[in-house]
């Protein structure tokens, strides 16, 4: 054959695969109207990694995928520079050859050369790095060619991190560099969200996203569906892979997840709009698969592994009779707006607020700002076990109809709350058409499950998270303030919200960030929930289904512990504000239950030189004083009444003394200073 009549065999050869590819599409689109996801039977195999380091282990998160993707066949890797992947495909995955490529530009890309090479290869693996530079440099080249044809006879297409995004048929090219999940809720098209549909065409009618749990980019790919849906008219579904996971999909549609998170399926069960800029979004339907799950994009069937918790929320709704305000930021300047709510919108504007603090320093900034909202009195007292009987703060908790909550250490406001004064506390903010405000990190305190050290590094990935009981005002949710607070703690806020919902058997959760509050109050009968601010309140709904938690770790080994990463089968999350309340369940009168009485310890004296003498009515119980970094100093039981410490060593400083009961079930602390 000619050179000529080759080529325009070639062409024809390609046009009739675009078209087939383009006929594909629209097929999907007919089986997206009535499955949750449900795409076409393909010639070829994908694997689609979140990002992450491959570990070399026969069991680890990496190998036995990419054993399925390698073994036995030759494995090209291409990205912008070469690694060492080629060696652990050899030896670790079973591959026949492996090689590196290095293709960093368009040249080199639309070489007839790197076609014939790639073409020789079974599978095609993408490496992480840039890809816009994959985008830009890539398409319409000789390279792009050679993957679609090595798919196209059954080959293996794989990408991690940025080689993941290119795959989708709708790809976030990152032409302006990377697009943060706070930008994409408070402005869907903002200039960051670049998306194109003319490159790979894998996953007809997909976006694909990564390092979604680590970089807390649920709130992100959201904004990429409701970008496309908003300007191109079209509803598309999306794909976020956590890092250290990654699925297998082979030609029959079926995909099987591997790692320590999830895969995490998204769709619109309702609508997008806009307030202004900021997002808002009616029931985005969520499916988040474990390891060892399996979902049939062709059938819509799923096998669910490792959800062990039958979850049944029918009858869970939230139906105080009182008004609730919570903030997800802790400065004085983040907090104007519910502050002017709480004090002019809110109840009486002249009405006495009680601040309820651990930080007098920060609660003296907040009365200033409220005595120029116009409030005649605001009372600061510090919550504390000295406070517990205190007569003065028992007589403002009675008289109370404005409470604000701010900046308490959690582990001295649960000991608060069994004191008398907590218990009366504990009654009066149940009241009917009382008012309660939370700023910032008390946001927490609001609902069943407080989420603690939240605000450590990597927490949640070494499953240090820790939880507690809230003041349960919404008795089936759980609150999360600071997220985006920095990226330090994007996997901490993003993974505890389902994970807590999930350990508690809990109907919804909330996000909020440093650019909103929420406001629960009762409107005709109904609990409803608005928010406020330049970003939407993010809400988690509980579907009631099949839940459980990651028991996979990197190494695959048992000698560590899992990250807190928890699957569903049926979440569904909205993006609201004022303009589209939330219904929360339907409002009743309050109920008022006594907390559990502990008998309170006493620690003496206070500041301590030397000796501590502790007294407590209680024997055999467990004690142990911290520093304020949570280091634990000094441990030990209490045998005697009273009991003497020896403190001589310590480091001048505050230190916290912390009591268990012997079945660790309830607990007591106390602040002490060493001179």
């Amino acid at each position: 054959m000619k050179k000529g009549d080759r080529e325009e065999l070639e062409d024809s050869i390609f046009a009739y695969i675009s078209s087939t590819m383009d006929r594909l599409r629209s097929l999907f689109i007919l089986f997206f109207l009535f499955g949750f996801f449900n795409v076409f039977s393909q010639p070829g195999r994908l694997l689609l990694v979140g990002g992450g380091a491959e570990k070399e282990g026969a069991a680890s998160w990496s190998t036995p995928a990419y054993r399925w993707a390698g073994e036995g066949k030759k494995v090209a890797i291409v990205g912008f520079s070469t690694g060492s992947l080629a060696p652990y495909f050899i030896q670790r995955c079973g591959a026949a050859r492996a090689k590196e490529f290095a293709i960093s530009s368009h040249d080199s890309a639309d070489s007839q050369a790197t076609y014939d090479t790639l073409t020789s290869y079974d599978v095609i693996f993408f490496r992480g790095g840039d890809q816009y530079d994959y985008y830009r440099l890539y398409r319409n080249t000789k390279l792009q060619e050679a993957v679609n044809d090595v798919y196209m006879r059954g080959g293996t297409i794989c990408g991690t991190s940025a080689g993941m995004h290119i795959l989708s048929s709708i790809v976030f090219t990152a032409r302006n560099g990377t697009a943060y999940p706070d930008d994409c809720i408070e402005n869907p098209n903002n200039p960051d969200v670049t998306l194109a549909s003319d490159f790979m065409n894998f996953f007809p009618g997909f976006i694909f996203d990564t390092h979604f749990a680590e970089r807390g980019r649920f709130g992100r790919l959201v904004g990429f569906l409701a970008n496309w849906a908003l300007n191109k008219g079209a509803s598309v579904a999306g794909i976020g892979m956590d890092d250290l996971t990654c699925m297998t999909v082979d030609e029959q549609g079926l995909g099987t997840v591997y790692g320590t998170g999830c895969a995490n399926l998204y769709k619109s069960g309702g609508n997008y709009s806009l307030n202004g800029t900021k997002l808002l979004a009616d029931t985005v339907q969520i499916m988040q698969l474990l390891h060892g799950s399996t979902y049939n994009f062709q059938t819509g069937q799923i096998v669910h592994a490792g959800l062990d918790r039958k979850m049944s929320t029918d009858k869970l709704e939230e139906t105080g009779n009182y008004t609730i305000l919570a903030s997800g930021s802790n400065p004085v300047s983040d907090n104007q707006a519910m502050l002017n709510d709480l004090v002019n919108n809110t109840g009486s504007p002249k009405a006495e607020i009680l601040v309820l603090t651990g930080d007098q320093k920060l609660a003296e900034a907040y009365k200033t700002k409220l005595l120029e909202l116009g409030v005649e009195q605001v009372n600061i007292f510090l919550i504390d076990l000295e406070y517990g009987n205190d007569a003065n703060l028992a007589n403002h908790i009675n008289q109370a109809t404005k409470i604000l909550f701010l900046k308490n250490w959690f582990i001295l406001f649960s000991s608060f709350m069994t004191t008398p004064n907590g218990k009366l506390l504990q009654k009066q903010i149940k009241r009917d058409h009382m008012i309660t405000a939370f700023v910032g990190e008390d946001a927490r305190l609001a609902g069943k499950t407080v989420v603690d050290n939240y605000l450590t590094l990597y927490a949640s990935y070494h499953a240090k998270l820790s939880f507690g009981k809230g003041l349960s005002l919404l008795k089936h949710t759980v609150l999360m303030p600071d997220t985006y607070l920095n990226p330090d703690v994007f996997e901490n806020t993003a993974t505890a919200v389902p994970y807590a919902m999930a350990r508690d058997t809990l109907k919804y959760g909330i996000w909020l960030t440093n650019h909103n509050y929420m406001k629960y109050t009762p409107v005709e009968g109904k609990a409803t929930l608005t928010g406020y601010g330049t970003a939407p309140v993010m809400v988690l709904a509980n579907a009631g289904t099949q839940a459980g938690f990651s028991r996979h770790t990197a190494s695959g080994s048992t000698g560590t512990l899992p990250r807190m990463v928890a699957g569903f089968e049926h979440l569904q999350l909205t993006l609201t504000d004022y303009t589209t309340p939330y219904i929360m369940g339907n409002t009743q009168p309050a109920r008022i239950h006594d907390m559990d009485d502990i008998k309170s310890p006493v620690i003496s004296p206070n500041p301590v030189h030397d000796e501590l003498t502790m007294r407590w009515n209680s024997s055999g119980d467990e004690w142990e004083i911290t520093d304020l970094y949570g280091q634990i100093v000094k441990q030990g039981k209490a045998w005697n009444n009273p009991e003497r410490i020896d403190v001589s060593i310590f480091r001048p400083g505050l230190y916290i003394m912390i009591f268990k009961n012997e079945q660790k079930s309830q607990f007591t602390a106390l602040k002490f200073v060493k001179e």
